[in-house]
């Protein structure tokens, strides 16, 4: 499937302006037009200028405690899901104690802006205390073999079009795609797929893609931040497709706006937690 012909005069180099050089080594951004994923596209739908500031500019900001929480409970989910394709399960103190050394590796990596001294001690016993809550309610059997963990995977999507890489958190069989999502509130009833649409068909696409077979549906656990925390779980069909030809004229925009250099921003609730609201405001004169 191809995007709309509009596209078909950015096959060549040359048809589009130079950006800000994205800089050079293995450790920088790549080119904005060598690859697609989720993540960039969401940021894209999301917002113009907050994409701008990601990706062309590459602004380095703290990282959000919320963010922090939720990358250390993937990382915990990954092992565990990792141990369990081995047919080596990890007992809860291993998994503990995995949560414990990356939240200090990562810690000493970065800088996170708790408010107060206590708040990350604080923040670590709320993530095991959610991974805890996940784990005695999880609906994946402890004999369920996945069919894949954190799968890195690449598909093509049309001749001059950057190819699409994403990772896949989790595949059940028989190919049920699985995303984790932490949050401080439960979803709305009915928003979660809406919500997370572009995402859901990049997995599709790609889980396509590798295995030559259709995905039987997605799930999306939620891992909720609350005094006693909750599991929700939200079970989808497979990509519509409806929902696939939404995501290419996504990437018709999406490569549209880069070679115009469309960098506006797009105001809105979100903007009270952009990292780059006073700049954005700047920008614009405000």
């Amino acid at each position: 499937m191809s995007v709309a012909h509009s596209i078909a005069d950015l096959s060549s180099p040359s048809a589009i302006r130079l950006l800000p050089d994205p800089g050079t080594g293995e450790s920088t951004e790549p080119d904005l037009l060598r690859y697609l994923s989720a993540s960039r596209l969401k940021c894209w739908q999301t917002c113009r200028r907050q994409f701008f500031f990601r990706y062309v500019e590459r602004l380095v900001v703290p990282t959000a405690p919320a963010l922090f929480i939720g990358r250390q409970i993937h990382e915990v989910l990954r092992l565990w899901n990792w141990a369990n394709w081995k047919c080596e399960p990890l007992s809860p103190e291993q998994l503990q104690a995995a949560l414990i050394e990356s939240w200090e590796r990562d810690t000493a990596a970065e800088f996170i802006p708790w408010k107060k001294p206590e708040d990350e001690a604080i923040a670590r016993d709320q993530a095991w205390a959610m991974l805890e809550a996940y784990f005695a309610q999880c609906p994946v059997a402890p004999d369920e073999r996945p069919e894949g963990v954190e799968v890195q995977v690449e598909c093509t999507l049309g001749a001059g079009i950057p190819p699409l890489y994403g990772i896949i958190d989790l595949v059940r069989p028989p190919g049920r795609i699985i995303d984790y999502k932490s949050a401080a509130r439960s979803p709305s009833e009915g928003m979660a797929d809406h919500q997370h649409a572009t995402q859901l068909a990049c997995y599709a696409l790609l889980y396509r893609s590798a295995t030559g077979e259709r995905e039987t549906g997605f799930e999306l656990h939620h891992l909720i931040k609350t005094k006693v925390p909750r599991v929700i779980i939200s079970t989808y069909g497979p990509m519509s497709a409806a929902m696939e030809s939404e995501l290419f004229f996504v990437v018709d925009d999406y490569l549209e706006g880069i070679a115009r250099e469309a960098w506006v921003p797009s105001p809105g609730q979100h903007c009270s937690w952009c990292d780059h609201l006073a700049l954005c405001r700047k920008r614009s004169g405000m």
